[in-house]
């Protein structure tokens, strides 16, 4: 009897240990190699290097690079004339999208294990969304086109949505587009028809915590009630960036943990927005230091550090100078800045 109580006591003590290391940010429970950091996409270094995927691990101040051709060696990303634009987390799956002239590919996230490849697409790809299990969406600089996520066949183009279209986001019963010709429309998730057209915008989208989608004009942010459709507009004293001549994704991300959103300024800046507080955009929250310039997306929101990540390089139009600023989401410390040097044009930072 003594025996089988110390067996059960011993049995509970190793399942109360194994439970607290499973709600401690420091489990030593790994769900694979990538699993502890984020991801940044690398344009590539057109003529000489293709595009691929750089890892900060939160345990280092360095990063690997070439992360995705290491796991899967016969599977490049790019090649030296296309680029690596876009990323997405949807599932459990990694989502990534090439320019001029694909693939559109889906790894594990925490492995980076290709599963699946697209490299026919219809025309050169911009960005990725999930819809639900099974599809997803593609937006191109030809209209939108639905993917079957098994699979990552693409279907007919949906209608009524013609030239480039970038940014996309899901919110309830409407699928988001910031297209060339027709601004800011939105989609009905149920059949992918027009629900109604919200004007001109250069930049979007994030959802902010207080549920509303936000987007921008050049002078000011965009704040649409996802059930309604309505738009507010709030008048910026700067001008929001926006890089007319390439795709890259928009300069906008909100915060998971306060009614906050952030935007990036054409001057280096970060501005950031309170839900219902205008005069919160009356000055820069963050700016960076001189010889320093936001490329690509420029900015990603780390939920789970709840930490603004900060993508620059040491030319306007992008060198091999870079450095990769931390800051707090809350307060605007700067929590660390890693610099490295490779012709990388960093394109954006994908967290799980």
């Amino acid at each position: 009897m003594q025996r089988k109580l110390h067996t059960l006591l011993l049995a509970f003590a190793v399942f109360f240990v194994v439970s607290c290391k499973k709600d401690d940010n420091t489990s030593v429970i790994s769900k694979g190699t990538y699993d502890n950091g984020y991801f940044i996409l690398n344009e590539g270094n057109f003529g000489s290097k293709g595009g691929d995927l750089s890892f900060r691990s939160y345990n280092a101040d360095t990063l690997s690079q070439d992360n995705y051709l290491a796991v899967n060696p016969s599977s490049p990303l790019a090649t030296t004339s296309t680029t690596l634009e876009y990323g997405t987390i949807y599932n459990g799956k990694l989502y990534l999208v090439t320019n001029y002239g694909g693939p559109l590919v889906a790894a594990d996230e925490y492995s980076l294990k290709e599963s699946a490849r697209n490299a026919g697409l219809p025309a050169s790809g911009h960005a990725f969304i999930g819809i639900d299990n099974s599809n997803g969406l593609l937006s191109t600089d030809d209209g939108i086109y639905p993917v079957t996520l098994s699979s990552l066949s693409v279907g007919t183009k949906i209608t009524g949505v013609s030239g480039s279209v970038s940014d996309m986001l899901k919110s309830g019963n409407y699928v988001f587009a910031l297209t060339a010709n027709d601004g800011i429309v939105a989609l009905k998730t149920s059949d992918y028809s027009i629900a109604k057209n919200l004007g001109t915008a250069i930049a979007g989208f994030a959802q902010g915590k207080d549920g509303y989608i936000y987007a921008a004009q050049t002078n000011a942010l965009l704040k649409i009630d996802p059930s309604t459709l309505k738009v507010d507009t709030i008048t910026t004293s700067f001008n929001v960036r926006y890089n007319e001549w390439v795709f890259t994704s928009s300069s906008i991300v909100a915060s998971t943990q306060e009614n906050a959103v952030y935007v990036l300024s054409d001057d280096q800046k970060i501005y950031r927005y309170v839900s219902g507080n205008n005069s919160s955009l009356s000055s820069a929250y963050i700016t960076l230091p001189d010889d320093h310039y936001f490329y690509g997306k420029g900015i990603g929101y780390d939920a789970a550090k709840n930490t603004l990540v900060l993508i620059t390089t040491g030319g306007f139009y992008g060198d091999a100078n870079n450095t990769l600023y931390t800051y707090s989401a809350a307060d605007a410390t700067l929590k660390s800045a890693i610099s490295y040097t490779d012709n990388l044009y960093p394109a954006m930072v994908v967290f799980h």
